[in-house]
């Protein structure tokens, strides 16, 4: 009994041993958000409603809050818990199996006792491998919930600045609808005083009504976009009419394609990913070689006749219809799957990088120049417009035109600045977080 005693030591100092390695996902997330304070794991569920947003509400709060109340970056999270309680559990032996038969003489006598103690010795052999396979497995979560994090920041990023942009939109369309209902009525009156044209009158009766087309559908662009933002604050029921301090983005300091590639392919957590999976599949390659290996035991058999009798026992397969073929084909297609899986990453994300840099190069130069060439341009034909008119030299309709003209400008380049914004976070999210975000970010 002494040495089933020692077995049973040892089987439990075996199956104790390590735990998993720390890896503190939390400041993962919280380096990639930039956020002071680490996100906070809930047991329980978010509340369906949170409280209200402040009035005065900065891109950056709005991104923290978003991440904050996000169900997506908890449910990451605990993946994550789930990949590190797999991590622990590859490191402990499966328990012993212990067989008790009695068997009594026909005859009579004395019962005859059988005990056996065995464990799995395939999973002793494979232990080392199976940690490092629920590790890689781990840390591959772990990628994944860095990427759900980055696409929760980018999606509140692009709700953000769509509110931003439609605003400043709505201004200049309702702005321009005035000023088609002034000449609308200066046409009117020389109409009446025999001085205009019925095309006149209707040409600007349709222009007015297209502006109020468009204005329409400005408005219920803002309206989408507010209530996707306060859906991503998370109270979809909240009010909408904050003040957003954060203006759109025109301008960053664009690094070089082949230092953004760099960057992206060093950083991105969906190569991460891809990395540490294909080694979690490398690891199930190498453990499929001992599959025909499966449910054998190895421990000590005991029995009492007379007397107690002990020693070990072997309990092996014999691999003549399945040796552990199909298994390692299976492995092997999986890994092989997971190379290739690698490399669509890759490639996808090389791709993404360079249609947001070519996106970012072309938009801020457009934009800057209808900034700083077209609008002052237009600027100048209003003054000189109003020069004329104030001179007396012509009438009214002259700098209403100019003024209408302005304003089409002006919503040019809004529209212009918002896509640059919008190509501006794409290539943040692209470059995994590269640091060229404005400031405010």
């Amino acid at each position: 009994m002494k040495q089933t005693i020692k077995f049973l030591i040892l089987t439990g100092a075996i199956g104790c041993t390590t735990a998993p390695p720390s890896h503190n996902t939390a400041a993962q997330i919280q380096s990639a958000a930039s956020l002071e304070n680490a996100i906070v794991f809930h047991a329980e569920t978010l509340p369906a409603e949170s409280t209200g947003a402040p009035d005065s509400l900065r891109l950056p709060a709005a991104v923290e809050r978003a991440l904050r109340q996000s169900t997506e970056v908890q449910i990451a999270l605990a993946e994550v818990r789930r990949a590190q309680a797999a991590a622990h559990q590859s490191r402990l032996l499966p328990n012993p199996i212990l067989d008790i038969a009695f068997r009594f003489p026909e005859g009579g006598g004395r019962t005859v006792i059988e005990t056996g103690l065995t464990a799995d010795l395939t999973q002793l052999l494979q232990r080392p491998r199976r940690i490092s396979a629920a590790d890689a497995r781990l840390r591959a979560t772990s990628a994944k919930a860095v990427a759900t994090v980055l696409d929760v920041m980018h999606a509140t990023q692009k709700i953000y600045f769509d509110a931003v942009g439609l605003r400043r939109e709505g201004a200049i369309l309702k702005e321009q609808n005035n000023r088609i209902g002034e000449l609308l009525k200066v046409a009117e009156v020389r109409l009446a005083a025999g001085e205009g044209t019925q095309l006149d009158v209707t040409t600007l009766k349709a222009e007015q009504a297209t502006g109020a087309i468009d204005l329409r559908e400005a408005t219920l662009k803002l309206t989408q976009a507010n209530l996707a933002l306060a859906h991503r604050l998370g109270q979809p029921r909240g009010r909408t009419d904050w003040k957003l301090t954060t203006p759109l983005y025109i301008q960053v300091v664009l690094r070089g394609e082949p230092d953004s590639i760099a960057h992206g392919l060093r950083v991105r957590p969906e190569i991460q990913a891809d990395r540490w999976q294909l080694a979690a599949l490398e690891d199930q390659t190498a453990l499929a070689r001992l599959a025909w290996m499966e449910k054998n035991a190895a421990g000590l058999a005991a029995e009492r006749d007379s007397d107690w009798s002990l020693g070990p026992s072997v309990v092996l397969p014999l691999p003549l219809f399945d040796w552990g073929q199909a298994r390692r084909a299976e492995a092997r297609a999986q890994a092989i799957a997971a190379r290739h899986r690698l490399t669509q990453t890759t490639r996808q994300v090389v791709r993404e990088i360079r249609q947001a840099h070519n996106a970012v190069a072309s938009l801020m130069t457009t934009a800057r120049r209808a900034r700083t060439e077209l609008l002052p341009l237009h600027e100048e034909r209003v003054r000189l417009a109003r020069v004329v008119y104030e001179a007396g030299q012509s009438d009214v309709t002259v700098l209403r035109l100019a003024e209408l003209d302005l304003l089409k400008t002006q919503l040019k380049v809004v529209r212009l600045e918002h896509r640059t914004t919008r190509a501006i976070i794409a290539l943040d999210r692209a470059t995994g977080g590269s640091g060229g975000m404005p400031n405010d970010q």
